[in-house]
């Protein structure tokens, strides 16, 4: 080919070129700079503090739409930002959550166990052990609801490597034995809360004991009393008073679901007005409760958990992840919004992965549960970076 050539066709696809060899830390300022709802102050305060969590990691190139780990810590940014985390904190997650994707953890995964790095400071190796042990449970067989509760426990209760790694390959042996992995479940966790007993292979070779005797005697085990994420279902309980609608966009992954809850048929919901004190009461008794990945109780809840179960307990029936609540009811205009509507966002760039519930229509102000505080009540109309992320809002009850 002709030199001219040559250089013709080097000028053509240099930018193609240049964009590919984007390092990480180029690829997040740019991404920063176009975020909606950020002051500039606030744009150079989270770019300065993230050059400096990720120093040399941060000239690794980032190829677009290639990199997982890149988006996994962009998602990490989204829900500080959003929670008003310090940009030192965000930073850190953001840090944490991108070495476990690259040393092999399922993104996924990482994106909800991260950030619980929003409560305390947990090191790339933790998020990785902690993400894929949560793989290796629910391919053995534990629920995800569980598998979700050990995470939390690890995390909480500061359980070593060995202690985890135990727990994890103790329960996925219960189910493999037949033993129902609630009933299992709650005696381990129950018991090891309980602290009485600490050395998890000892509790482990105790439990099987205990399920044989109950199974050869033909009763249920005995078992401590635990409250765990996967300890209530009240929505089995509850009513389905709506068809699910067509998603106006593609939902993105979210948390993970709970055990299926069995169908119903649909039934005419009550009066608003009927309903609403019961609403108003049942997700302000959630006010302060951590944020759980998957939870599903008082004692850790993630947002369509809290959203779910605020209707459940006023017996209205909507599915479990944010995503499928988003096809449900009907569509309400902003200018129409009033309590007990659902206010869905965009937090990952793919579409719905979080709701939260109006309180007042004037913000509106809505309960959330954030990964950074708990279940909260925000006013949106003083959040920018919500009103940037909002996608629309649905009414379960006419």
């Amino acid at each position: 080919m002709p030199a001219a050539g040559i250089m013709i066709l080097l000028l053509v696809s240099w930018p193609a070129l240049a964009q590919d060899r984007q390092n990480l830390m180029e690829r997040l300022s740019a991404w920063i700079s176009s975020e909606q709802g950020l002051e500039p102050s606030d744009r150079e305060a989270l770019i300065s503090a993230l050059r400096q969590r990720f120093a040399d990691y941060g000239l690794q190139v980032a190829r677009p739409g290639q990199d997982q780990a890149a988006q996994t810590a962009e998602r990490m940014i989204v829900e500080g930002l959003l929670d008003r985390a310090q940009p030192e904190r965000i930073a850190e997650v953001a840090f944490a959550a991108y070495q476990a994707v690259r040393r092999g953890a399922p993104a996924d995964m990482v994106e909800g166990i991260g950030l619980y790095g929003y409560r305390k400071k947990l090191p790339a190796e933790k998020i990785t052990l902690w993400a894929n042990g949560f793989r290796q449970m629910s391919e053995g067989g534990l629920p995800p609801d569980i598998a979700a509760d050990v995470v939390y426990n690890a995390m909480e209760d500061s359980w070593d490597d060995a202690t985890f790694n135990q727990i994890k390959w103790g329960l996925v042996d219960g189910v493999r034995s037949g033993f129902s992995a609630l009933d299992f479940a709650t005696y381990v966790l129950g018991t090891l809360k309980e602290r009485k007993e600490t050395r998890a292979g000892v509790l482990l070779g105790r439990a099987k004991e205990h399920f044989r005797a109950a199974a050869k005697a033909g009763t249920k085990p005995q078992l401590p009393r635990y409250e765990g994420s996967f300890s209530r279902q009240p929505a089995q309980r509850a009513r389905t008073p709506f068809k699910e609608q067509p998603a106006a966009r593609k939902p993105g992954h979210e948390e993970s679901e709970p055990k299926a809850v069995e169908k119903r048929a649909p039934a005419a919901p009550p009066p608003l007005a009927r309903i609403w004190p019961g609403l108003d009461r049942s997700s302000r008794s959630y006010l302060g409760t951590p944020y759980v990945w998957g939870g599903d109780s008082k004692r850790g809840i993630d947002c369509s958990g809290l959203t779910r179960n605020t209707y459940a307990e006023n017996e209205i029936s909507i599915p479990r992840v944010s995503a499928r609540q988003w096809k449900a009811g009907q569509p309400v205009k902003d200018q129409a919004l009033r309590e007990g509507d659902l206010l869905f966002f965009d937090t990952k760039g793919s579409g719905v992965s979080h709701v939260g519930m109006v309180m007042d229509r004037k913000g509106p102000q809505f309960i959330h549960a954030s990964s950074v505080h708990g279940v909260i009540i925000v006013d949106m109309g003083r959040n920018k970076y919500f009103q940037a992320r909002y996608l629309g809002a649905r009414r379960i009850v006419p």
